[in-house]
């Protein structure tokens, strides 16, 4: 129940004013009116359960250590209801009040539900241990505390000092909600109860708030999984921030954690997850972020600093939070729109997106507007701020549309993970043929070759290359070796190689000239009618050193570190009347025939520098594997090739 002030009766000194006796008490008036106005708060009669204490305090502004004794004169304080004084005002202020008990009263304990370090409470001018005063940094919102008075004195003089900080104040939350005195065991059921409705209204945000994180957690798996897809890990993180950042709101509103928690972490972590959003929306459609959109983001990065101005009360928190709103709601509004657009271009993903990316900016900036409308006392706006009744709990708006929105993404996450996963071992599937056909266009292991020594170096830049090589023997003793580049990458390069291999190998059996088999395998690709076309680089060489090339579009060869001039015809697959002229030369014992791909020429630094013909020139007589590696540390673009002939002159040497 809730004690009313006993206010004394003042009915006989108003008779004797009537009577016009009043100066002969005026001495008398100074000297008693003070201790009249000092009302008791009468409890003579309680003896079990608890009773409400809110009614019958006084309060002064000010901080002052003396006015925590029972014997200081409070009748000039102002009376106030401790339930019912609004938001807290900053600064220091001391509410006193005095209690009398009956003679035979139990043990008293004491449920105060204020501002978690805002207050500490003294009892005939003692300071009583729990309730103590902490730095801004730790102040809550009003949680539960139980203080044990004890037996024996039968007049309590109460008295609480408070500072509320401008982190509390900020939020518009009263210093007090509730003051009750009773028996231990009354006191701590009213204390479970009001810890337990608190939680209880908890606990949706903070299952739905855990939830979102957790669906952040997941989308960070898929990424893992498909790293090639940087939607998946824009989204773990949105999903993350946006989590965490509701968390720690609706945490420090419950008095889980202290406000601050909220000030200087949670709201910061709205704009961050709001840039997540918009690099997720861009990644998940394929398209770039524009400079309109770069220059948003560090609009949105620049409000920190209004944010930090509020954390310290330097901006109101009324204002900020109107700010806030303004600022994320292009991002709620504008991203549905070019979702929109995308769909109507025929992004059919983009249409995916449009009412889950509305949700969950659109639910903060409406909850800004509504708490924006409380602080300001709009009035007309408050109910945007209020919890939704759901059944039997009720949800905050903005974790409605988190909820909503996780739900949303999640069925879009599992289409779009699905068609990925598929189109991922379809590549993967064509992946191991073009390895295998890769297998085939580059031998692992070179054949002897009589009287020359041959090396090879193959360093594709990709997992499958475009490039091949082959070293084939000839009934007459000499040998064919050709060197090759097929246009594109992957699995299409591989099949068009393995196919020029094939018809290669046949032609080969025919003792043809390096001229003429050119010409005749030209002629078989270009009637495949198969896309791309292939620079090619054919050389017979026999034992005695005497040298047959032909060249379809191939770089020329190096004899020695110099050119050989050769005539260079159209590569394989572009023209079925293309013709081919050959070069004739004889090696010396000693001499190397160099024969390479473009990618050795075609080397290029991250400033753009070519590595060059100088550069290839200059390194030609080295070995094979030496010359591939000088490309590649130069900077590998394209597939490496190099494959090199000694004349020797000693009959059979080992590769």
């Amino acid at each position: 129940m809730r004690v009313q002030r006993k206010g004394l009766k003042l009915g006989g000194l108003a008779c004797l004013l009537r009577r016009r006796a009043w100066p002969c008490l005026l001495p008398f008036l100074f000297l008693f009116i003070p201790p009249l106005l000092a009302q008791t708060v009468d409890l003579t009669g309680w003896h079990s359960g608890a009773v409400e204490l809110t009614s019958g305090w006084v309060t002064q502004a000010g901080d002052d250590p003396g006015w925590a004794s029972s014997d200081f004169n409070d009748s000039a304080w102002k009376p106030v209801e401790l339930d019912d004084m609004g938001g807290a005002q900053p600064g220091w202020r001391w509410f006193r009040v005095h209690v009398k008990l009956g003679d035979d009263h139990p043990y008293v304990h004491l449920l105060i539900v204020g501002g978690g370090g805002t207050y500490e409470l003294h009892v005939n001018g003692q300071r009583m241990d729990g309730p103590k005063l902490l730095p801004e940094l730790g102040v809550s919102r009003p949680t539960e505390r139980v203080v044990w008075i004890g037996e024996g004195d039968t007049d309590l003089e109460l008295a609480l000092r408070t500072h509320a900080p401008v982190s509390y104040t900020g939020w518009h939350l009263p210093l007090f909600l509730d003051f009750e005195l009773g028996t231990p065991d009354a006191i701590d059921t009213a204390r479970a109860a009001a810890q337990s409705q608190r939680m209880y209204a908890a606990l949706p945000s903070i299952a739905i708030n855990l939830l979102v994180i957790l669906a952040g957690i997941c989308a960070f798996a898929l990424y893992r999984s498909q790293s090639t897809h940087k939607e998946y890990r824009w989204l773990g993180f949105y999903l993350l921030l946006l989590g965490l950042s509701n968390l720690l709101l609706f945490s420090a509103t419950d008095g889980i954690l202290p406000l601050d928690c909220n000030d200087l972490l949670g709201d910061p972590l709205i704009y961050f997850f709001t840039i997540m959003q918009i690099e997720f929306t861009f990644s998940f459609v394929g398209q770039r972020v524009g400079r309109v959109w770069r220059a948003y983001e560090g609009l949105l990065v620049a409000m920190l600093i209004p944010c930090g101005l509020t954390a310290v009360g330097m901006l109101s928190a009324s204002v900020y939070t109107l700010v806030e709103a303004a600022a994320i709601l292009p991002a709620a509004l504008l991203l549905p729109v070019l979702l929109t657009i995308w769909y109507r271009r025929g992004n059919r993903e983009a249409g995916w997106l449009i009412v889950p990316s509305l949700l969950p900016a659109a639910a903060t900036a409406i909850f800004d507007l509504g708490t924006t409308s409380i602080f300001a006392g709009w009035g007309r706006l408050d109910f945007l701020a209020n919890p939704i009744p759901v059944g039997p709990i009720s949800l905050q708006l903005s974790d409605a549309g988190d909820f909503l929105f996780v739900l949303a993404i999640g069925v879009v996450m599992f289409f779009r993970f699905t068609r990925v996963s598929r189109e991922q071992a379809r590549s993967a599937a064509e992946l191991d043929a073009a390895r295998e056909m890769q297998r085939r266009m580059v031998p692992v292991q070179l054949p002897e070759v009589a009287g020359y020594a041959i090396e090879a170096a193959y360093f594709p830049a990709a997992e499958v290359g475009g490039d091949f090589y082959q070293v084939l023997g000839q009934r007459d003793g000499s040998t064919v070796v050709v060197v090759g580049d097929v246009s594109g990458k992957g699995l299409q390069a591989a099949m068009t190689g393995t196919l020029a291999l094939g018809a290669l190998r046949t032609l080969a059996a025919e003792d043809l000239g390096p001229a003429q088999l050119l010409a005749r395998l030209n002629e078989q690709i270009v009637s495949t009618q198969e896309t791309g076309f292939i620079t090619c680089l054919c050389v017979r060489i026999a034992p005695d050193g005497r040298v047959t090339a032909a060249n379809a579009g191939h770089l020329v060869p190096y004899r020695n570190g110099e050119e050989i001039e050769l005539e260079s015809g159209l590569p394989l697959g572009v023209s079925a009347a293309a013709q081919y002229g050959e070069g004739m030369l004889v090696l010396a014992p000693g001499d190397m025939l160099t024969l390479l791909s473009d990618g050795v020429v075609e080397a290029m630094t991250p400033g753009g520098e070519l590595f060059g013909f100088a550069r290839t020139q200059q390194i030609s007589r080295r070995r094979a594997l030496e010359i591939a590696d000088a490309a590649r540390h130069f900077g590998q673009r394209d597939d490496i090739t190099v494959l090199t002939l000694t004349l020797t002159g000693m009959g059979v040497v080992h590769a």
